[in-house]
């Protein structure tokens, strides 16, 4: 089993863990987001949910994952696992420091989706060229 293929596996696990966890700090620090303004309340949960959908995108992965045998592909997964793990920990980040607000921007959500993105871009690219040999 690949070092990659490990780091998105239980990177998964450990961001879903993360998620449990963080619907647990909602619901003491903040109860459960009750007495929260509308924005704020709704922001809040979609944070929450991008940590989630960041651990299944690295579980999906992790389980699937198999480095290509050529060269500038293999380069090009590491290249879009990298961008996935640094997206994952921005999100998490993000949650905890951007959040509660009342502004709708949030500039390091907005990055980390925008890495995850491209991670997931770049691993379903080398996918496509891996089948075509």
């Amino acid at each position: 089993m690949s070092i990659l293929k490990k780091t998105h596996l239980f990177g998964g696990i450990l961001i879903i863990v993360i998620f449990l966890l963080t619907g647990q700090y909602m619901h003491h620090k903040f109860n459960h987001l009750k007495d929260m303004e509308l924005m704020s309340r709704a922001l809040f949960r979609a944070g929450h949910l991008y940590i989630l959908l960041f651990g299944l995108i690295n579980l999906a992965l992790g389980a699937y994952f198999k480095l290509s045998s050529r060269t500038l592909l293999k380069k090009l997964q590491v290249l879009g696992s990298v961008l996935i793990i640094v997206a994952s920990t921005l999100i998490i980040y993000s949650f905890f420091s951007e959040l509660p607000t009342d502004q709708i921007e949030r500039q390091i959500s907005r990055f980390s989706l925008y890495l995850i993105l491209a991670g997931v871009s770049i691993h379903g690219f080398v996918s496509l060229l891996n089948k075509s040999d």
